[in-house]
């Protein structure tokens, strides 16, 4: 990642499937390695707009706050303040919305990394039931889950696919070098 370009991280996975948990670790390895990354989240954006009662988790909604995360990180990209802007808190499950996210990141001028995290079901509906009143989306469900996985559209577009399930630190350290790697 020596040239100053760019690059957006396009997390997708089911709810639960450790995005955020990726996303978390990666920033901090980033900036270990003296690199700036930021990471622009849906639903701290969605909670930050639309607080409390205002919340409705309905697409139009989703997709506004969507549209404020791809804004910020044009920003950010235009600026040149971050190296590496990690993209959470949507699960991509559409190719319509990974479409968006690759425009976005083009137009904006960043390239662009398609990472689909994934764990196992059981795993993932666990973390969701423990920590369903400490996340900011409060539908974060077990249900969610299943709902989402029934929805799912594979993934064409050029992808990573990270294990999340058990030693997260060496999809940590896979997940570092290829990003590093970037030219």
């Amino acid at each position: 990642m020596s040239g100053k370009k760019t690059t957006w991280v396009i997390l997708a996975g089911l709810p639960g499937a450790g995005k955020s948990t990726l996303a978390r670790a990666l920033v901090a390895h980033a900036k270990k390695a003296g690199f700036s990354a930021a990471i622009l989240d849906k639903d701290q954006v969605r909670a930050a707009l639309f607080p409390g009662a205002l919340t409705d988790y309905s697409r139009e909604q989703d997709d506004l706050c969507m549209a404020a995360v791809y804004d910020a990180a044009a920003y950010l990209t235009r600026i040149g303040s971050a190296q590496i802007i990690l993209l959470d808190g949507r699960t991509y499950r559409s190719q319509v919305q990974r479409e968006a996210a690759i425009h976005a990141a083009e137009a904006a001028g960043a390239r662009w990394r398609l990472v689909h995290v994934v764990c196992a079901d059981e795993v993932a509906e666990a973390r969701l039931a423990q920590q369903q009143s400490e996340h900011p989306a409060r539908n974060r469900t077990p249900e969610l889950y299943r709902a989402v996985k029934a929805q799912w559209e594979p993934i064409a577009e050029p992808h990573r696919v990270v294990e999340m399930t058990a030693d997260k630190e060496e999809a940590l350290l896979r997940m570092w070098q290829w990003l590093s790697a970037l030219e």
